[in-house]
């Protein structure tokens, strides 16, 4: 797993070094849901999302690793309890974030 935080562009070097067959990309993600709520999100509904805040649209990232690498992504939203600048994560949040962290480690 590896751990972009709120700038995923700037880890595409080391991506493309990994040269994955699959990507998943976990976000946080507005769906007006509870708070820990978990989406996933196919990539012709990735624009009409609005996704934590990033320098670049993350729509833009998966088509550049998609063309670039050929990996396969699947993005996963989790519903943040506040969307903001400020890089705190709810309880709610890190609880379905460690689930679901758990579930795809045991998938591969």
């Amino acid at each position: 797993m590896l751990n972009t935080e709120s700038a995923p562009e700037n880890h595409t070097q080391e991506i493309r070094k990994l040269k994955p067959s699959h990507i998943i990309i976990v976000d946080a993600v507005e769906f007006d849901a509870k708070a820990g709520s978990i989406i996933t999100i196919s990539k012709n509904q990735i624009d009409t999302f609005n996704f934590s805040t990033h320098s670049m649209p993350i729509s833009f990232i998966i088509n550049y690793i998609e063309e670039t690498i050929g990996s396969k992504i699947l993005t996963i939203g989790i519903q943040p309890k506040e969307m903001n600048i400020i890089n705190t994560i709810s309880d709610e949040v890190k609880s379905s974030a460690n689930d679901l962290t758990d579930i795809i480690a045991k998938l591969v």
